[in-house]
């Protein structure tokens, strides 16, 4: 497809992310703070593999937890008698400003995170991303993702859209906060790693603008 031969030309490699380290904060069977809402896998936070997940312990994770969050929540739906499909309804007005254009804001998003919360991060350009993110995401709540008005490949890649806006926020928030480099997270500005202040997860949790610190025993 890119015309290359592998027996005489060099391959090209370039750097990628795998997953996200960190996730949903999860407890032994999936559950997270909102009730209903399970995480498991490379999604969930169980503590179960320290602060990072190789690949092969992900899948497993999924496998188990996945097992267990499952049997949870069919006991819980069975319990409270819940009947399924459930609808989602959303209650936004109609915008009267320009048309949403999905594709240009992901991948402008795309950008700015390689850019300023890939490899190398500073202070200054991670707050920098997350003002941007911020106007982004005022930008996309302004519309209306309904698939009676756009259709539904429409709301969902809205949707989509959304949740990918914040989780870019949480992780660039993150970043920002550590003030350290400690595994995959390396700050130009701090280039060391700072054991006394830093050897704990770092929890978002809404309302709070503050992290709350969960120490990691040695």
């Amino acid at each position: 497809q890119f015309e290359i031969d592998v027996s005489k030309d060099l391959i090209p490699v370039h750097p990628s992310a795998h997953y996200m380290i960190g996730g949903v904060d999860a407890d032994k069977d999936g559950r997270t703070s909102l009730e209903g809402l399970y995480a498991v896998g490379e999604a969930g936070c169980s503590g179960l593999h320290g602060a990072n997940r190789l690949g092969s312990n992900s899948l497993l994770e999924g496998l188990a937890f996945g097992s267990r969050a499952g049997l949870h929540a069919a006991a819980r739906a069975k319990a409270n008698n819940v009947k399924f499909p459930l609808k989602l309804e959303h209650k936004i007005a109609p915008s009267a400003k320009t048309e949403l254009d999905i594709t240009d804001v992901k991948s402008s998003l795309r950008s700015v995170m390689w850019r300023n919360v890939g490899i190398e991060r500073s202070g200054e350009r991670l707050t920098e991303t997350r003002e941007i993110i911020a106007f982004w995401s005022r930008y996309v709540m302004d519309k209306t993702f309904s698939a009676h008005t756009l259709g539904a490949p429409a709301a969902i890649a809205g949707w989509e859209l959304q949740n990918m806006l914040t989780a870019c926020f949480l992780i660039t928030t993150a970043a920002n906060t550590r003030v350290e480099s400690r595994g995959a997270h390396y700050r130009l500005d701090y280039p060391k790693r700072d054991d006394a202040h830093w050897r704990l997860h770092l929890l978002w949790k809404r309302p709070l603008e503050t992290p709350i610190p969960e120490l990691i025993e040695p």
